[in-house]
């Protein structure tokens, strides 16, 4: 792989190159939802003409506005993400670039590296798995199947023909669950 496609592929079996964070489409949009709703004050009239309380319209437009003001995400190999993720710190470890080349893919939680240390990447491995309705780990035997270069080939092809990761993420609140269990 050469420098610029490292970023399309996270150690967890995330292609980066199909999230809407890597390629800005909702910047884009909320940017320009947020103009007509803004242009148009909707939150003047929400209440009346939608039903809709006008603290929570601003609320909504206050999302909006973010989310056009949001950096784009350069990829999780790229600096994107949680610089701590656990994924990334064992792939690190052990020299790869993603989980596909581990003997242990997919890792399960309790078990230990090499030097008998308890790790949390798989813990992190079957959230992302949860929330990514098992893609990211298709992925990685993927990737183990055909190899990084085919694997972002079709993956690309894909994209072009509309593919974001939005559509297969799970309305499961995997996330939120798997926190509330940490705490």
């Amino acid at each position: 792989l050469n420098e610029e496609e490292i970023c399309l592929i996270a150690p967890c079996g995330i292609y980066c190159g199909a999230c809407d964070a890597f390629l800005e489409k909702s910047k884009y949009h909320a940017k320009e939802l947020y103009r007509i709703i803004k242009g148009f004050n909707i939150a003047d009239v929400s209440t009346f003409s939608m039903g809709i309380e006008q603290e929570r319209m601003e609320d909504f437009l206050n999302i909006l506005e973010q989310m056009s003001q949001a950096d784009k995400c350069p990829g999780c190999l790229k600096g994107g993400g949680n610089p701590e993720c656990p994924m990334k710190v064992c792939v690190k470890k052990f020299g790869y670039l993603t989980c596909a080349e581990c003997e242990k893919m997919p890792c399960q939680p309790g078990e230990q590296d090499s030097e008998g240390e308890s790790m949390e990447a798989p813990f992190f491995l079957g959230m992302i798995t949860k929330r990514y309705d098992n893609w990211n780990i298709e992925n990685l035997k993927r990737i183990r199947a055909v190899g990084y270069r085919l694997f972002i080939d079709e993956m690309q092809e894909k994209v072009k023909s509309g593919f974001l990761t939005s559509d297969i993420i799970s309305s499961e609140m995997a996330i939120t669950e798997a926190i509330k269990k940490m705490q």
